[in-house]
């Protein structure tokens, strides 16, 4: 799935992710669902965390891509 905030737009590189950085950050705001009765400002802010981390995973795997091509 693209991602819109990986365009062109961003003028300067981004800094090397570590591999463990990820891991951290993707275990320490896992994915998850909604549960019943939680409030949509708590859902809202958990997605937009996750969507942070998404982007960095994005970033991190692009990286590595990029070294394997090297």
């Amino acid at each position: 799935m693209p991602n819109a905030n990986l365009s062109k737009e961003v003028l300067i590189p981004p800094p090397r992710i570590p591999q463990d950085i990820v891991a951290f950050l993707d275990l320490t705001f896992p994915e998850r669902c909604a549960e019943l009765g939680e409030g949509l400002d708590a859902v809202f802010y958990r997605a937009g965390q996750r969507s942070v981390i998404r982007y960095l995973i994005r970033i991190f795997e692009d990286q590595n891509d990029n070294v394997s091509r090297s």
